[in-house]
């Protein structure tokens, strides 16, 4: 159904042996939604993004996604994680990266002309449609970036979850992943996690503050002393765009 959330939590906790990660944590993603989770290292946030791909199980409480249990409906998320670990020495090109998105819809056999026609229109949809040859290797920071949301999308999700996704760009790439997210916004629901907080209030619509429980505001509510509390101390607010930051956190 249409008004079905995305993503819906309720009371979720999850802990490991001896060591909570989250605690009661309600949470509410609406389809359409650009969501950004910010928080301190070992606050939860990647173990929040793995609940909701049910690579975890829930302590306690509930997390549904498209209103049934993840695990359930895992091949309509597309998920970019933050490390992708590749010998650049192996002959691996563009498309047999974006190629691995569809293992899903795999049957025994070569992929088929469908699977190769969606590798080629995922990379098209990230600017990357004259690369499909190129080595993997090859490419900039950025450009294997977009390769890897390629990737995400060959899938044809409806959700697309990314890990920090421009981590390691210089800003002027970062603006252009930015960008591209955005036109992406326009048919997939998309959260993604970064410590980037300046481009928080720049370009998503909503975030999660993510510390042991989470909270949600709008992106224009985020402010230093909001971060502060959620960090414990001040965080520097990247603006590219204005070159100064607001509520009294450094700025750079």
């Amino acid at each position: 159904m249409a008004d079905t959330p995305v993503i819906e939590a309720r009371g979720l906790s999850f802990s490991y042996p001896l060591t909570p990660v989250l605690t009661d944590v309600d949470v509410t993603i609406p389809r359409g939604d650009f969501v950004c989770i910010v928080g301190p290292n070992g606050g939860g946030k990647t173990t929040l993004l793995r609940l909701v791909l049910g690579l975890l199980t829930p302590t306690a409480g509930t997390i549904r996604v498209f209103g049934r249990p993840p695990a359930e409906v895992r091949r309509r998320i597309g998920y970019m994680p933050q490390h992708v670990l590749f010998d650049p020495q192996f002959p691996v090109r563009v498309r047999d990266v974006v190629l691995m998105g569809r293992l899903r819809n795999w049957k025994l056999g070569p992929f088929g002309r469908a699977d190769r026609a969606r590798v080629l229109a995922a990379l098209a949809e990230v600017g990357l449609a004259d690369y499909a040859g190129r080595p993997f290797a090859a490419l900039s920071g950025g450009q294997r970036q977009r390769v890897l949301i390629a990737r995400a999308l060959a899938c044809d999700p409806e959700l697309l979850l990314l890990d920090e996704p421009t981590a390691n760009l210089d800003p002027l790439v970062q603006d252009e992943m930015t960008e591209l997210l955005r036109a992406l916004n326009a048919r997939l629901t998309i959260v993604i996690v970064s410590h980037d907080v300046g481009f928080v209030a720049r370009h998503v619509k909503n975030v999660i503050c993510v510390n042991r429980t989470a909270v949600r505001h709008a992106a224009h509510e985020i402010t230093g002393d909001s971060i502060r509390e959620l960090y414990g101390h001040d965080v520097r607010l990247v603006s590219h765009a204005h070159g100064h930051a607001e509520g009294g956190a450094h700025s750079r």
